[in-house]
């Protein structure tokens, strides 16, 4: 069905994308990370492993619009997901709208591949390995592997104080001597 991995060492999720149906019969490839856009979520990756078609979208739009119990079914049959927060928080949703969290550690994984990937983890350490383990070993999970960067808060801070970049374009034009630039 899914495996997801979310390194928090490397603030980086990854998964599989096969699609399947009921669990069982593969219909396809599908996104199943997905960054959060706005609400008090905004700039969160979730991971999200379903084996019911279209409630991974719902959830996300749940989560975007800011996860009210009364806007959602308050049981998520076979839904599993990771919220990462730009904090670096991790939040686990288990079959319900009650999110376990912040946990602590190192690594999370979940889907029918968790176990495989989990171990492939602390075998190599390297998350992208971890996911085409998962993949070889469980016949429910499927490439292409796919991965997003949590962006936090200070993801396009300069990393030297004092110093700030600015691509406008009006500023590179400024930079640029007088026989580069367009009239």
């Amino acid at each position: 069905m899914t495996v997801i991995v979310y390194d928090s060492k490397r603030e980086l999720m990854i998964a599989d994308s096969r699609a399947t149906s009921g669990g069982s019969h593969p219909i396809g490839a599908k996104m199943k990370i997905h960054e959060i856009t706005a609400g008090k979520c905004n700039g969160a990756l979730l991971g999200v492993t379903t084996d019911i078609p279209g409630l991974g979208e719902a959830f996300k739009e749940w989560v975007t619009e800011g996860m009210s119990k009364e806007a959602f079914d308050p049981s998520f049959p076979g839904l599993g997901a990771l919220l990462v927060k730009r904090d670096n928080s991790v939040y686990l949703f288990a079959g319900s709208y009650f999110p376990s969290g912040p946990l602590v550690g190192d690594v999370f994984t979940i889907g029918s591949g968790a176990e495989y990937a989990l171990g492939a983890y602390k075998a190599c350490g390297d998350p992208f390995r971890a996911v085409e383990v998962a993949i070889e070993c469980d016949p429910l999970c499927g490439p292409p592997i796919v991965s997003r960067q949590l962006r936090t808060p200070d993801a396009n801070q300069p990393r030297r104080p004092g110093v700030s970049f600015d691509f406008s374009e009006t500023s590179v034009a400024a930079q640029l001597p007088d026989r580069l630039r367009t009239r």
